[in-house]
């Protein structure tokens, strides 16, 4: 009796022991390509905001040097080459050569001008 159980046991496993014990030899746990991937996106989103900062930087720069146009209440904010500037400027011909400025400064790619003349709060 003791030979059948035996034998019955060991067929057994050779029946589910051993493909079982070859899917866990070669299984990768999914986890570990996640976590990777999760650092290697925000690494990337880092970067992306890095260079967002870099481009106001440099329109905020070409702004102030510009003569003749007042920046005090001008907001620049960029993504991804797409420059927004807001606020308020003293006319229209304000509104245009900030516009231009922009529109010129590496790495621009394009401008949303929501500049309004005038003062704030009038």
């Amino acid at each position: 009796m003791k030979k059948t159980i035996a034998s019955v046991l060991y067929v057994s496993y050779l029946a589910f022991g051993i493909p079982a014990h070859a899917v866990e030899e070669t299984y990768t746990p999914p986890v570990v390509t996640h976590v990777a991937h999760e650092d290697s996106a925000k690494s990337q989103k880092k970067a992306q905001r890095a260079a967002d900062r870099a481009l106001s930087k440099q329109v905020r720069s070409a702004l102030t040097k510009t003569k003749g146009l007042e920046t005090i209440n001008i907001t620049v904010l960029a993504r991804r080459g797409t420059v927004s500037l807001i606020g308020y400027v003293p006319d229209n011909e304000q509104v245009q050569l900030a516009g231009d400025t922009a529109g010129h400064v590496a790495g621009v790619t394009s401008v949303a001008n929501n500049l309004v003349p005038g003062e704030p709060g009038h």
